[in-house]
């Protein structure tokens, strides 16, 4: 899911000033600081979105210190590797004097093809750094990167996202520095188990994102100018320049945020003990539990729900469980210390950068979603047993189910 049509205003941002004066022009110099890629899936009805962001990395091109490499697969040709330029793209062969095959038609829906681009990135245009950049539309962990021509997939899965990112660090060695998901609804535990190790941040969106996506030119020029930026640094300033691009359009919708991958363990251990806690006394209190759902942000999907707000309400709720309470305060804190940057707009004022799938109700977790049996942040976790069975309770007030 990536949408173009939503508006409103974004709450008011902080603006970083970078301040360093950009380099001269060496394409893929082998002391680069920053390899900054993007996969950029534009075989399906976002092709025109994916071209309008290529124009805008030729707007700056890589120099000395930033390579900026895409793979861009459209409906209207083959997949194409370039080395973005200054005003322009260049196919990657004509850079390295080597032919890698393309243009070819691509299925940007299997793993392997997102395996191949990480690897040639790494060996090709070796670099301090590494950002990785997904484009497409996005489902939270049902899936990633839609493939209308050749798509011989319906996406790239949870558990194919994982095979990709863990199969690139194998053949390279190179842990990306920043993954960032230029798509919908991404920012969910769920997503980020399957790339822990691989990443040491994550930028991502709770919310649906505009078809524009991220502002490239903004983004990349802030990169060019201060190429001594670590990880983290990006990632802060990928958040800031989305939340001002799309303040100045107006937009009310949006939602992002940076995450360190430090503390996806945490993360991990505090929602198992909470889904644990929750499962053990739902019999108990199974309106209270759904009274504190509902009460939590939602997105497009309304059983995505915020994480630490879910868990701010379970931990405030004085008529359940105190070891509930307990553990969702723990929750709360180790998103609060994971999430280091995170923007909202006023529709999402009371999002805290990372949602959960939590169904309320039996129709949120059946028929096309009985997949979530397949996510192994869910299953290796007691998160699938606890929505499993919350959502197929029939013990709760009527009064309080939300449309799924």
């Amino acid at each position: 899911m990536r949408e173009s049509y939503r508006f409103g205003a974004v709450a008011a941002v902080a603006m970083l000033v970078l301040m360093m004066a950009p380099a001269s022009s060496s394409a893929g110099d082998a002391n680069a600081k920053w390899t900054f890629m993007v996969y950029l899936d534009a075989d399906n009805n976002l092709e025109p979105w994916g071209v309008l962001n290529l124009e805008w990395l030729e707007t700056v091109g890589s120099d000395q210190n930033v390579n900026f490499v895409v793979l861009m697969d459209t409906l209207s040709g083959p997949a194409d590797l370039l080395y973005v330029e200054d005003g322009y793209s260049t196919p990657v062969e004509e850079i390295i004097d080597r032919d890698l095959g393309y243009p070819i038609e691509v299925d940007m829906s299997s793993p392997d093809t997102l395996e191949g681009f990480i690897e040639i990135c790494c060996d090709e245009f070796p670099a301090d750094r590494y950002a990785l950049i997904l484009w497409d539309h996005g489902g939270g962990w049902r899936g990633l990167c839609w493939d209308d021509t050749t798509g011989e997939d319906a996406c790239i899965t949870m558990v194919e996202l994982r095979d990709a990112v863990e199969g690139a660090y194998e053949d390279t060695g190179e842990v990306m520095d920043v993954i960032g998901f230029d798509q919908c609804l991404m920012a969910m535990p769920e997503i980020a188990y399957q790339v822990m190790d691989y990443s040491d941040y994550l930028v991502f969106s709770e919310e649906t994102v505009p078809g524009q996506g991220f502002p490239y030119d903004t983004i990349a020029q802030d990169l060019v100018d201060a190429p001594d930026m670590d990880g983290r640094e990006l990632s802060r300033v990928i958040v800031v320049d989305y939340a001002a691009y799309y303040e100045e359009l107006g937009y009310k919708d949006v939602t992002i945020s940076a995450f360190d991958m430090a503390y996806m363990d945490e993360l991990t251990e505090a929602v198992d003990v909470l889904g644990s806690e929750l499962l053990e006394w739902l019999v108990v209190y199974m309106n209270s539990i759904q009274r504190d759902l509902i009460l939590a942000q939602e997105y497009y999907y309304p059983y995505n729900v915020d994480l630490k707000g879910f868990a701010d309400n379970l931990f405030g709720d004085q008529t359940i469980e105190k070891s509930i309470r307990d553990a969702a305060s723990i929750v709360s804190q180790v998103v609060s210390d994971g999430v280091f940057a995170c923007i909202n707009g006023d529709h999402n004022y009371k999002s805290s950068g990372m949602a959960i799938y939590a169904p309320s109700t039996n129709d949120g977790m059946h028929s096309i979603k009985d997949d979530y049996v397949t996510v192994p942040f869910a299953t290796e976790t007691s998160w699938y047993d606890f929505v499993n069975a919350f959502s197929n309770w029939e013990g709760r007030s009527t009064l309080l189910d939300r449309v799924a």
